[in-house]
């Protein structure tokens, strides 16, 4: 039986309740008991809270700068740590290969917009990378694999107002939403939790203040060393972020990626022919894939995917381990996502 005719079979019977019970405990029990060999899931790393670095980039153009993101790296010291520029260098006897160089930090971003029966919206997306997520005797971590990313998304109504932020790696995993005081109660979810959420291990708040208008406020996301997870999340001022070591980001548009510089000519950082088009370049998980991959159903879980209308790829965004809701999860289709998870836009 093809996994279509398993999609739809599960869709139209009692065993789909039978498989995401299934599915749930297994998940339940891999994020309960790995966790106390393997870093990454819900077992944070013991940071150096004293060694951080801010990471801050002009606005993109026609963007206020209160909407743009910075970021508080934990242990900047440890190259694998710090947000990089995608770039590629030549290995003798094989092809390219693409990396994350951690001596010049960069952003990228795009706008997307979108509808849906209540209004118009739009989104700021905005990516970064780094070297690695290790793996050594010293640092095993769950999530280990070169060249990971973050994805920052600002959800802003007709008005230019801030409603929702969604943060998520660029594999689809450790999705978090914080809504904006901005944003109805009646468009969260049913029983979103009041005052801070669980994701994953870490404790985030569950909404989040407006940076004020004509300000120097931004959004500042904390990212824990190693596992590079959003830890934290909060508006800081600009006096604040002064007296922090910083590190300016350059701002690149989103379709950057596609032509990374390499001798004469570029080259993409995604895959572009065959099953893993759409996929970072040099970035299989192999420990993901040793113990996860059975029961998502998925050779390429926690790889990590291109996000952008330039990708032009099959390969789906999805954002839930459940592997019959992967197109319902899918963030390619943002309306579609944000209703999956019980949002009402």
């Amino acid at each position: 039986m093809g996994g279509r005719h398993i999609s739809s079979f599960l869709q139209t019977t009692a065993l789909r309740r039978l498989f995401e019970r299934v599915v749930q405990w297994l998940a339940l029990l891999f994020l309960s008991v790995w966790p106390l060999l393997l870093n990454g899931c819900a077992h944070p790393p013991a940071d150096d809270l004293h060694d951080v670095a801010l990471y801050q980039t002009a606005a993109p153009p026609a963007v206020a700068a209160i909407h743009t993101p910075t970021f508080l790296v934990q242990v900047p010291s440890q190259a694998f740590n710090r947000i990089g520029t995608p770039s590629a260098r030549e290995v003798p006897g094989k092809n390219p290969e693409v990396f994350i160089d951690p001596e010049q930090p960069a952003i990228y971003y795009e706008i997307q917009e979108f509808r849906t029966a209540k209004g118009r919206y739009t989104n700021l997306i905005y990516r970064i990378h780094f070297p690695e997520v290790p793996l050594d005797w010293a640092r095993i971590n769950l999530t280990a694999g070169r060249n990971p990313g973050l994805l920052i998304i600002y959800t802003l109504d007709d008005r230019a107002e801030l409603l929702l932020v969604t943060t998520v790696h660029t594999c689809g995993c450790y999705l978090a939403f914080l809504p904006t005081e901005a944003l109805p109660t009646k468009a969260y979810p049913p029983d979103w939790p009041v005052g801070s959420q669980r994701v994953y291990g870490y404790t985030l708040p569950s909404s989040i203040g407006l940076p004020r208008q004509e300000s120097d406020d931004r959004i500042m996301f904390t990212i824990a060393s190693e596992i590079h997870r959003v830890r934290d999340v909060g508006i800081t001022k600009g006096d604040y972020r002064e007296t922090l070591p910083r590190h300016e980001m350059m701002l690149l548009p989103m379709h950057a990626l596609y032509a990374l510089p390499y001798k004469d000519r570029t080259i993409p950082f995604f895959e572009t022919e065959g099953c893993k088009a759409g996929y970072v370049k040099d970035n299989m998980k192999i420990l993901e894939r040793l113990f996860m991959s059975w029961w998502a159903f998925d050779l390429h879980v926690g790889e990590d995917k291109a996000y952008s209308a330039h990708d032009h790829s099959d390969a789906i965004f999805y954002t839930s381990l459940k592997f019959w809701a992967r197109s319902a999860s899918d963030m390619k289709d943002f309306p579609g996502f944000l209703s999956y998870w019980g949002w009402e836009f």
